[in-house]
């Protein structure tokens, strides 16, 4: 009956640690490098870390019953796995970015449909899409018509792969600085994500496990009424 809850690596750890405390809730050694079983101060649930894009594949094959990730990485699985029994349970309001399909500032164009105008006049022999969400960058290229296209996965520093190794780039931001400070420009917006909490759909789990899950999903939103 316990319930495997996850918990994000990385820059995502502060705010989740501090929603958590808002929360009522205690963890010991989260955040703290090397640690990735942190207890937490809530009878009945484990803890695990790891990374957020691993998340949503990892509740859908039963490895957790809950787990804190970005709707961005939701989004990318379900672009691949559209029947997945994962859901969102509560958007919890932080960690908020805007996930945009990005060019070179040199490229006489200024949205998505200027792009596809170029990519049906041949002006590119194959688009090169670089990208850490390959399944949303598939669907964004298919779903806009963008002709013969490959997609390149991209592991960080994906600004840097424009123009020279990609001519179109689908990437988080919360500023548009570090876009603008690379001389590249958005040209559409595919989405507004931001942390949330994350389960499987209609799960068979025992009475107890249920009562404890949502209890959280009650602290949770206890917190967001504030």
């Amino acid at each position: 009956s316990t319930i495997r809850l996850a918990l994000p690596d990385g820059h995502q750890q502060p705010p989740t640690l501090d929603f958590l405390s808002k929360a009522g809730l205690k963890t010991e050694g989260y955040g703290e490098t090397g640690i990735y079983r942190p207890a937490i101060s809530l009878p009945g649930v484990s803890v695990k870390v790891i990374r957020p894009q691993d998340m949503p594949l990892q509740v859908a094959c039963g490895n957790f019953d809950l787990a804190i990730t970005g709707q961005d990485w939701l989004l990318d699985h379900l672009c691949r796995f559209p029947t997945s029994p994962v859901q969102e349970l509560v958007r919890l309001g932080f960690g908020k970015v805007r996930v945009v399909a990005v060019v070179p500032w040199g490229l006489p164009i200024e949205t998505g449909r200027q792009l596809r105008g170029l990519v049906q006049n041949g002006h590119f022999r194959r688009l090169r899409v670089a990208s850490e969400y390959v399944n949303i960058a598939d669907k964004y290229a298919r779903d806009n018509h963008l002709g013969h296209y490959q997609v390149i996965p991209t592991w960080g520093a994906s600004e840097a792969f424009l123009p020279e190794d990609a001519d179109l780039l689908i990437e988080n931001t919360q500023t548009g600085r570090t876009l603008t400070e690379n001389r590249l420009k958005i040209i559409d917006t595919l989405l507004e994500s931001q942390a949330c909490l994350i389960g499987r759909k209609n799960g068979l789990m025992p009475t107890e496990a249920q009562s404890v899950i949502n209890s959280l999903i009650d602290r949770f939103h206890g917190i967001l009424g504030r």
